[in-house]
């Protein structure tokens, strides 16, 4: 329950927590007893937003990939018993089994805040092989396309249209740790080219935003063990420049949005499963309200205004689950006010 205290002559409410989309108001000002911070509710930056709970995936599966929103959206493939082609497409409540993709497979990448009938998905591992394969859904079919140069599991890949996308990073068997950790190359719609490679190397399926001219690349690992990393870099079609990390290092996430706002939500850091979200506003990440359910290797996918974003499945023990829970938001900001 809220309270209003009198400081210096203002009425300041004081919460146990942050507001939800529908109770913010901009310039709102508060005080967190939990975290002991004084905050403002400010326009424009990245949104606020909190999840809900979604209609579960008919597969329970993990490391799958997805494209779409909170109110449209595909799941694409991952490992159930075993290495799947299903695809579920997503109609804001309920799944549905729609066409399989043409190579199971799991642990790779996709044009992740593309629209849920223009993806592309790359990469991946087969249960026997690491790949290169290339697959274009169209709303109602796939194509394998042309393969990438490098194959790998692992990658972490974002596009907003599936003629537009940037695989980056993942695993090769050996050597181990390998050059494709920091291996990048863009895809144009019909071919994939090898382009700078990023600073801080990674695997376990690290997160992007964006397109192939404008993105940002953040967390996943690096060998040995479970290094997670909060390392954030940004792409400007030509080069990597080294931003503000994450709050929390970590891999296996979900998120996606633009190079300007963006999400990152659940994964993995030794030694558990992790249901903290964080919004990117351009400039630095910010705490938002967590997942209900911590899991690790989810299928996350978000609109490139990161106001809807959808984040299904994952693995948490005893074993994967086929839980979906959907992020909403609103254009506003919660601002930790500091003096200096």
């Amino acid at each position: 329950m809220s309270e209003y205290k009198g400081i210096k002559g203002f009425q300041v409410q004081t919460r146990t927590d942050d507001p939800s989309p529908t109770e913010a108001q901009i310039g709102d000002f508060y005080y967190n007893s939990s975290s002991g911070q004084f905050k403002t509710i400010n326009s424009g930056g990245a949104p606020l937003g909190s999840w809900a709970s979604g209609g579960n995936l008919n597969t329970a599966r993990y490391g799958g990939v997805a494209s779409g929103n909170a109110s449209l959206s595909i799941a694409v493939g991952g490992s159930a018993a075993d290495y799947t082609t299903v695809v579920e497409q997503y109609d804001g409540s309920s799944w549905t089994e729609i066409t399989d993709i043409n190579s199971a497979r799991g642990f790779f990448g996709s044009s992740n805040s593309s629209p849920y009938t223009a993806s592309v998905v790359f990469g991946g591992y087969t249960g026997t092989a690491d790949s290169s394969l290339t697959e274009v859904w169209n709303g109602s079919t796939w194509t394998e396309v042309n393969n990438f140069n490098t194959a790998r599991r692992y990658n972490g890949g974002f596009g907003a249209l599936s003629t537009n996308a940037l695989c980056c990073g993942g695993k090769t068997p050996s050597p181990y740790p390998s050059p494709v950790h920091s291996a990048v190359e863009s895809w144009n719609g019909t071919s994939w080219t090898e382009v700078a490679e990023f600073s801080t190397g990674r695997n376990e399926m690290p997160v992007g935003a964006g397109t192939n001219t404008a993105g940002l690349l953040y967390g996943g690992q690096y060998p040995p063990g479970i290094n997670a990393r909060a390392n954030t870099e940004s792409w400007d079609g030509s080069s990597w420049t080294e931003v503000n990390d994450l709050n929390t290092a970590r891999g296996y996430a979900g998120g996606g949005g633009s190079q300007t706002s963006a999400l990152m939500y659940g994964g993995r850091a030794s030694p558990s499963n992790i249901a903290k979200t964080e919004s990117w506003n351009g400039t630095s990440w910010t705490e938002q309200n967590d997942l209900a359910s911590a899991r690790n290797q989810g299928m996350g996918a978000s609109s490139t205004d990161t106001n809807s974003a959808i984040y299904s499945g994952g693995s948490t023990p005893p074993g994967n689950v086929a839980t979906t829970e959907e992020w909403v938001a609103a254009d506003f900001e919660i601002k930790t006010v500091t003096t200096s």
